[in-house]
């Protein structure tokens, strides 16, 4: 089926729910944070994409953080968590992150915290899973009491003993370990079926473990690319952030990804873009 003839049940700036065949999918930003412009350019000069994206005198761009809520007849999923209600001091300062917004777009959803099944996370850097701690008074827990937390295993061996070259991108640990401590802990290795609508592919490259989400359903196909594809102007395959580990491998896995929308005419969901949260399939 043609992307235009895909069913957008109701868009707006702040959330857009859309139908994938059997799935409905909610896709929100739980708030924007200021990245480093040529960290997230990687080699894309500064003096082509300033043209579309301005920095700030600091060389920063906004980022967003967009999650994907999929519901299903059998369960709801929910793709990511942003940063989260209680960023450290270090993220304050370098990121500048807006307070979260996670719980209230759950809310206009129709969901509470309660009622998440599984998060798949597609890595552990702090701007993906510092959403999973919840407070109440003193006391930590997890945002999601209920849900299933799916990692790929060598992205949290990774997060939980890092090398020096990764030490800093996973020195904010602290759900980690409380999800460490619960039975709500659910490591995989490679390639994941959730159900034959629903998988999960490792594609490593920006992170050891790495993982994005495919949804195929009644002929219809949406991917959430994560960090491979965070933004439109990673489209173009050799436009990589300079945060990927192996960019050989983001490079390949983007253009199995584009290919598939292409033939497929798909939909991309962006998660770091602000004012553009998914692009349709085919490009011209």
């Amino acid at each position: 089926m043609s992307a235009d003839n895909r069913i957008i049940i109701n868009e707006s700036e702040e959330l857009t729910h859309l139908k994938t065949g059997n799935c409905d999918c909610y896709i929100f930003n739980a708030g924007n944070f200021k990245s480093d412009g040529g960290a997230a350019m990687g080699i894309y000069p500064k003096t082509l994409w300033e043209k579309k994206i301005t920095p700030d005198q600091k060389n920063r761009i906004g980022f967003s953080t967009n999650l994907l809520l999929v519901k299903t007849d059998r369960y709801n999923l929910l793709v990511d968590s942003g940063i989260g209600y209680y960023p450290d001091e270090k993220i304050i300062k370098v990121y500048q992150p807006e307070p979260s917004r996670l719980l209230d777009y759950l809310a206009k959803c129709g969901y509470t915290r309660e009622d998440i099944d599984y998060v798949v996370l597609t890595h552990l850097h702090q701007d993906h899973i510092g959403g999973l701690l919840y407070r109440e008074g003193e006391q930590e827990m997890l945002m999601f009491p209920r849900a299933r937390h799916i990692v790929q295993k060598r992205e949290w061996d990774m997060a939980m003993a890092p090398d020096e070259l990764n030490q800093a991108a996973y020195y904010y640990n602290k759900p980690l370990h409380l999800l460490q401590d619960s039975p709500n802990l659910m490591l995989i290795n490679g390639d994941y079926e959730l159900d034959p609508e629903i998988s999960l592919i490792l594609t490593g490259g920006h992170s050891a473990g790495t993982q994005i989400v495919r949804i195929f359903s009644k002929g219809e196909l949406c991917y959430y690319a994560g960090d491979i594809i965070p933004h439109e102007m990673h489209l173009f395959p050799t436009v990589t952030s300079a945060y990927d580990l192996e960019r050989q491998q983001t490079y390949a896995s983007k253009k199995r990804v584009i290919a598939e929308l292409q033939e497929k005419e798909g939909i991309l969901i962006f998660n770091h873009q602000p004012e553009k949260k998914y692009q349709k399939f085919p490009l011209s």
